[in-house]
């Protein structure tokens, strides 16, 4: 039988054929209980028609294996039905399914011509049209131009508010959820290489006192300066704009100021490495005073980065190709990734330094030293050898390894020197606080912190009760 385009399916027949590439999958997960619904997928075809696709849980562990994100397949033997549930990702209510009977047969050179990427971008009044409304997701797309940093809310779960400035002239904040937050690093796209147009599809969206914002769900993905042609000339639009990427400013995001945010939650390495260990870390950013003595060169000192999707790009017959994008990176990043080993007078454990933080320290980039060494050669080079026996105060941002599975291999968002009058008053600040009985031990702020909170409740509450009862004295 011959392969037959996606609008042409029809829900009378099973046995149909055609020929589609991936453009992205993702699980669905029940958040009831945490269970897999389905594996879900956009497929596209060679006329650049989109279809929502779908696994049933039973049919996951025969097909997942078969099936990668960016390839082409012919597909034989599906059924066409009427998504009548919630967070449709297109706006057709057709979805293609998998059965027991499907055939699945991988295409080279033969799906080339079917696009990489799968959107379905609408209009600003479509997109107020969809506003707290969950029936269908949207694509959007907006050159990147403001961030926030990771907040943890409600019962642990964690966010990122970006902000877009959007094809319809509109600046909107994206709220990215779990590992979509933690995977996307603003540092990447501070310089002078932009504009950064961002696609983030499958997104609900909200209205906010009279303005549209986007949260991710776990049909998202993020694309940076995407390959299409519709990118390409919004970016051309951008350019001349040139929008600045700021920090977004927020009651939820403290900006403090470096001599205040170097104390915030502070902990020695016993304490923090304890504390990850058994799982009770109730924060995820804290700080560390602490020395480095070495350099963990086990995974190298910096990583090749796909420009699209910041995923590490590897090096496959003498080109870097991105597996996540399904395409050779004719423009790689060089960028630092250095673990080094850190002690204080508790202990010693690891932390990660990446590009930023390390570009500031030695002045000099990632990509400058690589070009300077010869081919091949994988030890830790002369300029990172000024980071030894300097003592930082390192701010950690903390991840699911960290807090749950309880590794160490610590992320470092900021990077301070310490000072010793600053030092000297906090240390002073935190031994009269231990003697107040405060709960928690001299070394450990987050736990002082929260000893403080509990003495001040506890304060206001007899003043309060003295007053009522007219015993109170001024």
């Amino acid at each position: 039988m011959a392969f037959v385009y996606l609008p042409d399916l029809r829900g009378d027949e099973e046995d149909w054929v055609i020929r589609v590439r991936v453009c992205r999958m993702w699980e669905s997960i029940s958040t009831k209980d945490g269970s897999l619904l389905s594996m879900d997928m956009i497929l596209a075809d060679e006329k650049e028609n989109l279809m929502h696709a779908a696994l049933r849980k039973h049919l996951v562990p025969r097909f997942k294996h078969r099936l990668t994100e960016g390839h082409v397949y012919e597909l034989r033997n599906v059924k066409v039905s009427t998504n009548t549930y919630p967070y449709r990702p297109l706006a057709s209510s057709s979805r293609l399914l998998f059965l027991a009977t499907t055939e699945v047969r991988p295409l080279g050179e033969e799906g080339a011509a079917i696009p990489r990427y799968g959107f379905q971008f609408v209009d600003h009044a479509t997109l107020r049209g969809r506003a707290d409304d969950v029936t269908t997701l949207s694509d959007i797309v907006g050159c990147y131009c403001g961030f926030g940093e990771v907040e943890v809310v409600g019962a642990g779960y964690r966010k990122w508010d970006i902000r877009i400035f959007t094809d319809y002239s509109v600046t909107s904040t994206v709220t990215l959820w779990g590992k979509l937050g933690e995977l996307f690093d603003p540092a990447l796209y501070a310089g002078d290489g932009g504009p950064y147009v961002i696609v983030v599809s499958s997104v609900t969206v909200k209205t906010f006192q009279g303005a549209l914002n986007f949260a991710t769900t776990s049909g998202s993905r993020i694309y940076v300066n995407p390959d299409i042609d519709h990118i390409s000339s919004i970016k051309e639009r951008f350019s001349a704009l040139s929008p600045r990427v700021v920090a977004i400013e927020g009651p939820s995001v403290a900006k403090l100021p470096p001599e205040e945010a170097m104390f915030v939650n502070r902990m020695t390495v016993e304490s923090l490495v304890n504390a990850t260990c058994a799982g009770e870390l109730k924060v995820d950013a804290v700080t560390l005073k602490a020395t480095i003595t070495a350099i963990n060169n086990n995974y190298g000192w910096y990583y090749v980065s796909c420009k699209s999707c910041v995923r590490k790009a590897v090096l496959k017959e003498g080109v870097y190709v991105c597996n996540a994008c399904d395409k050779t990176v004719d423009y790689p990043l060089t960028l630092f990734r250095v673990n080094v080993q850190v002690e204080d007078p508790t202990g010693s454990t690891t932390v990660v330094l990446f590009n930023a933080a390390v570009e500031r320290l030695l002045d000099v980039s990632a990509r400058k030293i690589v070009n300077a060494m010869a081919p091949g050669d994988t030890s830790v080079p002369a300029e990172l050898q000024p980071l030894l026996g300097r003592e930082f105060v390192f701010k950690l941002k903390l991840n699911k390894y960290n807090l749950v599975d309880g590794l160490q291999d610590y992320g470092v968002s900021a990077v301070y020197t310490p000072l010793a009058e600053l030092e000297s008053a906090h240390a002073k600040k935190t031994l009269e606080a231990a003697g107040n009985d405060v709960a928690g031990s001299p070394t450990d702020d987050a736990n002082v912190a929260e000893g403080d909170k509990k003495r001040k409740r506890k304060l206001t509450h007899v003043v309060k009760d003295a007053a009522e009862d007219g015993s109170g004295t001024s």
